[in-house]
């Protein structure tokens, strides 16, 4: 007969260890769901901060390529890291054609912190993007980034703008008037005029050719150029003509020179 100060059995050793699991397995519940809770916390905070991109400068590069600077900025208010963020872009002209993408290297946003990665773009020049020196447009930045968020989770970040883009050779208009005699020279006017609504000066040297339908080109010439952002220019000068070329039906070519970099300008038909 037990007595009153008799110790209870002990419970056998696999209920203690199922009971200790249980609990370790509570409370590894409960920590899972304040770390999610934690997690999906930050990244509203996150998605409020409104990362963004900030404003872009242009410049003609000597290589013959337009130079984009810009930047994007990203801050993190959450509780958790943002890590291994790829910053990825690209830009779209105003038909559609991606003429420019690239990406930057990963990096990580600590918990309360903010980033600004900086961008670096060079659109090339090429037949392609010709309408970028001649016609005023909006372009359309893509900007995207994957992430992992709170050392567990896949994110991804995008951001679209449309920003405006200036062109330096804007209703650009070369044309040749009638040749006729002067002072025993055939001669004929080439007009130039454009406006330049980019946010830097031409100042350069613009030469053309006046090609014919076949054969070699009538006439050939330059027009030195100081023109400041947002300028209009305005220029006829009397060429030598070759006696007897008809250039109806063909087009003027002319290319703009620039620190050594020549960079060709769409061609101006003739009628």
């Amino acid at each position: 007969m037990a007595t009153p100060y008799s110790r209870r059995p002990r419970a056998p050793g696999i209920y203690r260890a199922a009971r200790a699991l249980r609990r370790l397995g509570l409370i590894s519940f409960v920590l899972i769901v304040v770390f999610v809770a934690v997690v999906a916390y930050s990244a509203v905070q996150v998605v409020r901060s409104t990362p963004h991109i900030d404003s872009s400068a242009v410049t003609m590069e000597p290589n013959g390529t337009f130079g984009i600077t810009a930047s994007f900025t990203l801050s993190n208010p959450g509780l958790v890291p943002i890590q291994s963020f790829g910053l990825q872009f690209r830009i779209l002209n105003s038909s559609g054609d991606a003429i420019v993408a690239s990406g930057t290297d990963p990096l990580t946003v600590p918990a309360g912190g903010s980033d600004i990665v900086p961008i670096a773009l060079f659109l090339p020049l090429t037949a392609g993007e010709s309408s970028l020196l001649v016609q005023n447009q909006y372009l359309h930045w893509d900007v995207w980034g994957n992430a992992t968020y709170g050392y567990l989770f896949a994110v991804s970040i995008s951001v679209d703008s449309n920003r405006s883009w200036g062109a330096p050779f804007s209703d650009l208009n070369v044309s040749v008037g009638p040749p006729a005699l002067m002072g025993g020279t055939v001669v004929a006017p080439v007009t130039l005029s454009f406006v330049d609504q980019a946010s830097f000066a031409d100042d350069g040297q613009l030469t053309f050719q006046v090609v014919p339908p076949s054969g070699a080109p009538c006439a050939s010439g330059s027009f030195a150029l100081d023109v400041a952002s947002g300028s209009p220019y305005s220029s006829t000068q009397d060429v030598p003509f070759t006696p007897g070329c008809n250039p109806s039906g063909g087009e003027i070519t002319a290319q703009y020179i620039e620190g050594g970099t020549e960079i060709p300008l769409p061609p101006q038909r003739i009628p």
